[in-house]
C-alpha cells in the first residue's frame, strides 16, 4: 500500500501514521525494527529503492515513511501550492525558504514509475506537512487509490464552526462528558490548535476521575488559556474604566486562578505589548489573519486584538507599558507589596486618559 498523508494538522498526521505503524507487527520493537524514515530533501531515488525493497524481518510488513519529498515538485525548481485546488505558479523561493531539491535528484517520472514496483511486503508512506495540490504524482496516487492500493489522508484543521463539533467528537473518544457551553468555551479559549486540544481533554478527563461531566468552571480553572482571556478580560475592563469588573477579574485571577502577582503582572504586560504590536501592524494595512501570523498568535484572536486596539492611542498604550515597569520595578525593590502595586497599577490604567 502507498499513502500520502498531508496536511498541517499534526496531531491528525501523527494518529495516521500511528494507525500504519500498529499494522506492521504486534510487537514495538519489531515495529521499530522494520521502519525506515527518509528526509525527503535529502534522500536520493537510490535510498528509496532500497529501503522499500529490503525483506521484513519477523513482521508482516515494512514500513518506509518518506518526509517532506513531495513538497515540491521533485527534480524542478517551482514552489508546490499550498492547498487543494491552488494553481501551480513557477517562482522562485523566498528568501530563509529551503531550496528545491536538486534537478535529476529524483526524477519525478522515475517515482511515478517505481510507485508502480513498490513490494507488496511494504507500506510505502509520503508526509508532507502541508498539502499538496496537482501534479503526476498527486495523480498517479489518485489512481492508485481508487485502485485500491493507495490511500491519501488529508489533515487539515477543521473550520471555525466545524470545531465544536471535533471538540464534542473527540470529547466522546476520550469518555469526557461535556454541555455545549464547556465545549464553546474550549473552543473559544484553545483555537484550532488541535494536539493542544487534545491534551486538555486529557486532562479534564484526569481531573473528573468520577466520570462527572466535566464543566466551564472546570475549563477555567485547568486550562492555561483561558488565563490569558481573562486577562484579555482584565485590560479591557482597564480600557473602559470599568473599575468594579477590573479589580473582580484581578481579584479571581490571584485568588480562583492562583496566579503569581508577578506572572500576572507579566501577563498584563504581554497584553498591552500585543496590542502596541497589533495597532502598529494595522496601521502598515496589515489584514487579522497576517497581523496573527505576525504576532504568532491564533488567528481567530486577531480580530479581538484589533478591535481592542483601537479603543487605545499609541501614547495610552505606551504610557501603561511605563506604568507596569514601574509596578514591577516597585515590587522588587520592596516599595510595595505585589498585592498592593498591582492595585496601584489598577487605578493609574483605569484613570489614564492620554
Amino acid at each position: 500500500m502507498i499513502t500520502l498523508i498531508h496536511g498541517p494538522a499534526e496531531l491528525l498526521r501523527a494518529e495516521a501514521l500511528a494507525k500504519i505503524r500498529a499494522g506492521i507487527a504486534d510487537d514495538p520493537a519489531l515495529v521499530e525494527l522494520n521502519t525506515t524514515i527518509l528526509d525527503g530533501r535529502k534522500a536520493e531515488m537510490a535510498d528509496l529503492q532500497f529501503a522499500c525493497e529490503a525483506l521484513p524481518f519477523l513482521a508482516r510488513r515494512r514500513l518506509v515513511v518518506v518526509e517532506g519529498l513531495l513538497r515540491r515538485p521533485i527534480g524542478a525548481g517551482r514552489a508546490q501550492p499550498k492547498a487543494a485546488g491552488q494553481a501551480e505558479a513557477a517562482e522562485a523561493p523566498a528568501e530563509g525558504e529551503p531550496a528545491p531539491p536538486a534537478a535529476g535528484k529524483v526524477p519525478e517520472k522515475t517515482l511515478v514509475a517505481y510507485l508502480d514496483r513498490v513490494p507488496e511486503t511494504t507500506e510505502l508512506v509520503f508526509v508532507e506537512e502541508e498539502l499538496l495540490a496537482g501534479g503526476a504524482i498527486m495523480r498517479r496516487l489518485l489512481e492508485l487509490q481508487r485502485a485500491g492500493r493507495g490511500q491519501i489522508v488529508v489533515c487539515a484543521n477543521p473550520k471555525r464552526h466545524e470545531l465544536p463539533e471535533w471538540i464534542r467528537a473527540r470529547g466522546q473518544k476520550h469518555k469526557v462528558k461535556m454541555d455545549a457551553a464547556t465545549v464553546a468555551d474550549l473552543a473559544e479559549f484553545v483555537g484550532d490548535d488541535l494536539r493542544q486540544l487534545d491534551q486538555e481533554l486529557l486532562k479534564l478527563r484526569d481531573y473528573a476521575a468520577d466520570g462527572r461531566p466535566i464543566t466551564r468552571a472546570d475549563v477555567r480553572r485547568l486550562v492555561p488559556a483561558t488565563r490569558a482571556a481573562n486577562v484579555f478580560e482584565l485590560v479591557e475592563a482597564l480600557g473602559a474604566g470599568d473599575g468594579a469588573t477590573a479589580g473582580r477579574l484581578l481579584q479571581h485571577a490571584l485568588d480562583a486562578d492562583g496566579e503569581q502577582p508577578l506572572r500576572l503582572l507579566a501577563l498584563i504586560a504581554r497584553q498591552y505589548r500585543l496590542l502596541i504590536q497589533a495597532k502598529a501592524l494595522q496601521a502598515q494595512g496589515l489584514r487579522p489573519p497576517e497581523v496573527a501570523q505576525e504576532l504568532k498568535v491564533p488567528e481567530w484572536t486577531a480580530p479581538k486584538l484589533l478591535t481592542q486596539a483601537g479603543r487605545h492611542s499609541f501614547a495610552r498604550l505606551e504610557q501603561a507599558m511605563e506604568r507596569i515597569a514601574a509596578a514591577d520595578e516597585a515590587i522588587k525593590t520592596g516599595k510595595l507589596t505585589d498585592r498592593e502595586a498591582l492595585d496601584v497599577l489598577l487605578v493609574e490604567l483605569i484613570t489614564d486618559k492620554s
